[in-house]
């Protein structure tokens, strides 16, 4: 762990934290004690002020969602979890569309698409290079004083991105496998990483999958600042947009005011929470 004051500190936690259920993760604050005889121990968790669960990261500000634009090509039901996961802890989220360098003409094409559609949903939208410095100092403008994680696939380039941001510290990289078309997993670990005077980069490993957790049916609207914008307008406070009738949200899809690949996540997602939620 770091302190306050940047030490670095090897630490064990007291047996009553593991006793009391009590676990520990990334990101957490901590009373350390350091008695006499032996060296610094974790004696007390602080209540978090928020936690992401994959990666499970404690205190985050906000969250980089990493996508490339190719090589691996762009992956709109994963960046779609990404985005619905973090919206459910009320964090901040940015996308970050990166690997322009690699995007030939239809790539670019559909960047262009994707960029409107969160743009018009009032999110953050950086197009980058990871390996030219495109779009490198917005991003770090967002960063300052802030606990941010990066999260996205294997291969999208987190690790080379930190690498532009922090020269000298050298996180490994590997190339996009060729029969795949995935990346590979290069970061193992959750990695804190200070950044200025009060921020931090929380480094992580890349996924090709992530689970909605936590997430009740109702709630899943909320997560999509699209949907939310029309809903007031439903005919049932309750509507679920799906098969209900007098639906602002599916009248706003057949206007085009929806971008329908947003709407088919909504509807998959929206099944993927129901049958887990009849599992228990």
């Amino acid at each position: 762990m770091r302190t306050a004051k940047g030490e670095t500190l090897c630490c064990r936690a007291r047996g009553k934290l593991k006793e009391q259920g009590q676990d520990l993760v990334v990101g957490d604050m901590v009373r350390v004690m350091r008695p006499e005889n032996g060296g610094p121990v974790i004696e007390a968790v602080y209540p978090r002020k928020s936690q992401i669960h994959r990666p499970s990261v404690a205190n985050v500000d906000q969250v980089v969602a990493l996508m490339s634009v190719a090589d691996p090509p762009l992956d709109l039901v994963l960046l779609d979890r990404i985005i619905v996961s973090v919206e459910a802890e009320k964090l901040g989220v940015i996308l970050c569309l990166n690997k322009i360098d690699l995007a030939g003409a239809a790539d670019l094409e559909e960047m262009q698409r994707v960029q409107s559609v969160y743009q018009d949903c009032a999110y953050r939208v950086v197009i980058s290079s990871a390996l030219s410095g495109q779009g490198i100092d917005t991003i770090s403008g967002y960063l300052d004083g802030c606990t941010t994680v990066l999260a996205g696939p294997s291969g999208a380039g987190k690790s080379t991105l930190i690498n532009q941001f922090i020269p000298g510290i050298d996180l490994h990289v590997a190339p996009v496998s060729k029969k795949s078309r995935r990346g590979r997993h290069t970061t193992r670990e959750v990695e804190l990483i200070p950044w200025g005077e009060a921020g931090y980069l929380v480094d992580t490993p890349g996924f090709q999958r992530l689970d909605l957790e936590g997430i009740a049916v109702q709630e899943l609207p909320d997560c999509f600042p699209d949907i939310t914008e029309h809903a007031g307008r439903c005919r049932f406070d309750d509507c679920l947009h799906q098969a209900e009738p007098d639906c602002a949200v599916k009248e706003a899809l057949q206007e085009g005011k929806i971008a329908p690949w947003r709407y088919r996540n909504y509807l998959a997602f929206l099944q993927e929470i129901r049958r887990k939620e009849q599992r228990f």
